[in-house]
């Protein structure tokens, strides 16, 4: 599997390569994928790719006609305005998710994705790279939705102890 990044390409090639990947998403996402995402991919231009916090990366495997797309990674505003990942079934569970991830963490820097929770498949593609879970919300269809970001983002790594809850000192 080889992981690549989609930065360089004229307006002509765009419309073709946008929609061929808007309709992977809308095949693979499992409806799991935002309206919101999904439209800010779809107004996405050449241009923004170069912006920070903007990448738009992709999985593909040989086949027998070529490269094949495997998996597909769209990250705005390093994910606060949009954090998608679709794979193709056939890619499932032998972690193409978790190395889109992986990629766009470390081309990004730090990186945040909404995630509902009952998507276990995603949350558990977001704890292996290493996000955390920071705030739980309700997301865009009413589920509770977890905000997981990448560590240095986390809003406090202190823990207060509790009305009622036992402190443990060591004895000095």
């Amino acid at each position: 599997m080889q992981i690549s990044s989609i930065y360089d390409t004229n307006a002509k090639q765009w419309k073709s390569r946008l929609a061929g990947l808007l309709e992977f998403i809308r095949a693979h996402g499992e409806k799991r994928i935002t309206n919101q995402a999904c439209k800010v991919l779809a107004r996405l231009t050449p241009d923004q790719l170069s912006e920070p916090g903007i990448s738009l990366l992709v999985a593909t495997v040989r086949g027998q006609n070529g490269r094949q797309l495997a998996g597909v990674s769209f990250v705005s505003g390093f994910g606060a305005e949009a954090c998608l990942v679709a794979v193709h079934p056939f890619y499932r569970n032998r972690h193409t998710g978790t190395a889109l991830m992986a990629a766009q963490l470390k081309r990004l820097g730090h990186l945040q994705c909404s995630v509902a929770c009952d998507n276990t498949a995603s949350l558990k593609m977001c704890f292996n790279i290493g996000l955390a879970a920071d705030t739980l919300t309700t997301g865009p269809t009413g589920k509770p939705t977890l905000l997981l970001r990448s560590p240095h983002h986390t809003v406090s790594t202190t823990i207060s102890p509790q009305e009622g809850e036992l402190l443990c000192q060591s004895p000095s």
